[in-house]
């Protein structure tokens, strides 16, 4: 996933969309984070559960990109936290590895090997998988 793979995109019809992006590995955060600043998104980068819920609290609703490298403790805690204080919010689940069906409680998945255009797609809402 490269910045400059997200040029197939129309980035001017997608509207200003903040995003809450929580993951383990500080190389794939900053990843992301470029893709989805690149296409017009405002992106909080963390990997901390503690500044992800202070983000969650204090932000309004949102996108909450989840990377399920995270244990289950601090997602569930992350997801319970998002849908109370944004419940009209999306959750896109992330998966550096194969999963045998996309998470329950997200709004959209994105496998990581999908690209830029997968991860902008599913952040604006134009893949959800219910």
């Amino acid at each position: 996933m490269h910045p400059s793979n997200s040029s197939n995109v129309n980035v001017s019809a997608l509207p200003k969309i903040k995003v809450i992006s929580v993951g383990i590995l500080p190389e794939l955060l900053a990843l992301r984070e470029a893709v989805l600043e690149t296409a017009g998104f405002q992106v909080f980068t963390t990997s901390s559960e503690k500044h992800a819920l202070l983000r969650i609290e204090n932000s309004g609703c949102a996108v909450l990109l989840l990377c399920y490298a995270l244990d289950d403790e601090t997602r569930e805690r992350l997801i319970k936290k998002f849908r109370e204080k944004c419940p009209t919010g999306r959750i896109v689940a992330l998966a550096n590895s194969p999963m045998s069906q996309p998470p329950a409680e997200a709004d959209a998945f994105v496998y990581g090997v999908e690209g830029a255009e997968a991860l902008i797609e599913a952040v604006s809402g134009k893949n959800p998988i219910r």
